[in-house]
């Protein structure tokens, strides 16, 4: 998700819990603690500027993982902490733990993967049921905050977070239900869209992928299809080029395109859930030349 909206879910942690007996330097020191929570599983992004093989290396990686969101949670307090020394650190440190749960949860839910089972499972995970800014989200913060001081802040984002979760189970539903209108293929991968309850659909039949739009309202559209080429020339790219690994390591579904040329093949590997929108979102080419691959092994 974007990060605005990962703050205001670590807001919302925060107020709905109802802590009581706290002075407001203190509420001011939890709050912040479930803010910073919520966003600290991103510290990874500084890793943009480091060049793209080590950014997708631990992009939504190790601080993703479920396993170590307790860890994350406590460097949180600890950031706090300096600070405001008086923290209670056992309160602050499960509100930050909560807080930082929604951030895996909630990137788990959109379209690009997040590594839940960090270091021991390097595959991503994603539902696709999500947009990564997604605007009933927003809509309902924005009434949240609008209506707090009328009837009270916990009993105002306990309602927000009720209508969130009622909100995400109906988006899952959605999902599923289009997902169950395909069937006779290996694999189907939904993609939210911006607007609320429309989808981008992936169906994965052999070395073929098929793409759909629609919704609950207007059914199913198909709007194309592409091929996942078999070439010796793949795997030599991936041999010899650490960003191609990285992209594929990261991606939960990726397809390849090789195109020849007089010295060489232009291999491209891209995930296909961009592939209609946004081709080059999430997709690298590599060269490899002719005489690195055998003559036998040459021909698609």
């Amino acid at each position: 998700m974007d990060n605005l909206t990962h703050g205001l879910l670590g807001y919302a942690v925060y107020a709905a819990s109802g802590i009581k007996g706290a002075n407001k330097k203190e509420q001011l020191s939890y709050a912040a603690a479930a803010v910073i929570g919520a966003e600290i599983p991103d510290i990874e992004g500084f890793t943009t500027f480091m060049g793209q093989e080590i950014y997708l290396t631990w992009h939504r990686g190790i601080t993703h993982s479920l396993l170590f969101s307790p860890l994350m949670a406590l460097l949180a307090v600890g950031i706090v902490a300096l600070f405001n020394r008086s923290i209670r650190w056992g309160k602050a440190w499960l509100l930050a733990w909560i807080a930082t749960l929604t951030h895996l949860l909630s990137d788990w839910a959109n379209t690009w993967g997040t590594g839940l089972l960090e270091p021991f499972v390097g595959e991503r995970y994603s539902l696709g049921i999500l947009p990564i800014v997604d605007l009933i989200i927003l809509l309902i913060f924005a009434c949240g905050f609008l209506l707090k001081r009328k009837y009270g802040r916990v009993r105002i984002f306990r309602g927000v977070w009720a209508a969130l979760l009622l909100y995400v189970s109906l988006q899952a539903g959605h999902a599923a239900w289009l997902e169950s209108r395909l069937t006779e293929v290996e694999q189907t991968t939904p993609v939210a869209q911006l607007v609320p309850t429309q989808y981008q659909l992936v169906a994965k039949d052999g070395d073929h992928f098929h793409y759909y739009v629609g919704s609950l309202f207007t059914g199913l559209r198909k709007i194309g299809e592409s091929k996942s080429e078999s070439h010796p020339a793949v795997e030599k790219a991936l041999d010899t080029d650490g960003e191609a690994r990285a992209l594929v390591r990261f991606l939960s579904l990726h397809g390849t395109e090789v195109e020849e040329s007089a010295n060489g093949y232009r291999v491209r590997f891209y995930d296909p859930r961009f592939r209609m929108q946004s081709p080059t979102l999430l997709s690298t080419q590599v060269i490899v030349p002719k005489e690195s691959i055998p003559p036998e092994t040459s021909d698609p």
